[in-house]
């Protein structure tokens, strides 16, 4: 199942990036400076590997391959991170490396960014 929410972006910040003021790195880069947004962010990141068990947790990300259409205001980046299990019946704890990738629509009207995570892989056995 994809994974989307909707975050408020700072209007100052929009302006700056359609300027070129700012590189659509930096926008994201601020848009995560909000604690309550960073963990909320961390939380959707953690929640496509709660069918693999283990309680997972996301503690942090790395936004990079940042891809922005100015004229669209649509655009997409890669998030790596790693995610962190615990078995608390057998005491056990594990990490992986993961990365998934974003798209976006930011919206000039409300000021908000639509964000939109990759559909998960399925493996059948």
């Amino acid at each position: 199942m994809v994974r989307d929410f909707e975050l408020p972006v700072l209007a100052n910040d929009l302006s700056k990036l359609i300027e070129n003021q700012i590189s659509i790195q930096q926008f994201l880069d601020s848009l995560f400076t909000d604690q309550e947004t960073y963990t909320t962010f961390c939380q959707s990141l953690a929640s496509y590997y709660y069918d693999d068990g283990g309680s997972p947790e996301v503690r942090e990300f790395i936004i990079s391959d940042t891809d922005f259409n100015k004229q669209t205001l649509t655009g997409a980046f890669k998030c790596s991170f790693k995610v962190y299990y615990f078995f608390t019946c057998s005491d056990i704890k594990n990490d992986k490396n993961e990365y998934l990738t974003w798209t976006f629509k930011i919206d000039k009207q409300t000021n908000k960014i639509a964000l939109v995570g990759e559909e998960p892989w399925i493996i059948d056995n």
